[in-house]
This record gives C-alpha cells, structure tokens and sequence, in this order.
C-alpha cells in the first residue's frame, strides 16, 4: 500500500506512524523511518530565520508517488508512506517523514535512504532559507 501526500499544514507524525501501523500486515518483519526536521545553521543561510519549501512542478503529489512506487517495486516493500511540507516552516518543524515496511532490514534500511534521496534531490521541491 502506498500514501503520499505534501501539505502545508502541520502534521502529526505519531498519529501517521499510528495509522502505518495499524495497516501493516504479518508479512513485515522490519519498518524504518526517516523523520526529517528543520536544523540549524541552514546550508546557505545559517541563521535562517523561516525556510520556504517551494514546489517547482504542479504535481508534487504525483511525483511522491511516482517515487513511492518505485521503491515498493526496486525494494520488495510492503507499505510505504511519504509526507513532505510545504510552504513556510520554523527550526524544528516537521518537513519530511518517509516510513516503509517489508520482509527484511537491509531492504527497508535501504528503500527509506533511497526515497529521501530522491525528494532531496530538489528537482521538484526547491528548499529556500530566508533571513
């Protein structure tokens, strides 16, 4: 199963890792997660004041899927959930929670690596630090 989405609201990471849970079947033996947090000092600005995370393409959501999708086929996956913020978000705000599951550790370990990888790539998502 995959869900993916990008919001410019808060969201509640226990509540989304909850609702993973609760939809996981006997088939999984491991689930990783990657929770990305704004840090400081920023890779351009180090004292960044906000960060903006500006979509670049009118389909963000689709390519969280389209990348959700591939790891679940390249992995073995059985489950994989993407959230990414948009918008403007303060020093340790939630931006990014990637959780997968499946049969195996290294599968997943390295799935969950490969999808952020991918969204951190910028190609559709600009990250933008403001003074």
């Amino acid at each position: 199963m995959i869900t993916t989405f990008s919001t410019i609201q808060k969201f509640d990471h226990l509540e989304l890792y909850r609702d993973f849970l609760e939809r996981e079947t006997d088939r999984s033996g491991t689930l990783v997660l990657h929770h990305g947090l704004v840090k400081r000092p920023g890779k351009k600005v180090p004292d960044f004041s906000t960060v903006e995370l500006k979509a670049l393409v009118s389909d963000v959501d689709d390519r969280l899927a389209g990348i959700a999708r591939q790891a679940e086929e390249m992995f073995s996956l059985n489950q994989v959930l993407v959230v990414h913020r948009l918008g403007t978000v303060c020093v340790s705000d939630s931006v990014l929670l990637v959780i997968v599951s499946g049969m195996t550790r290294d599968r997943c370990f390295a799935a969950c690596s490969w999808v952020v990888d991918e969204i951190k790539r910028e190609e559709f998502i600009k990250l933008i630090e403001h003074k």
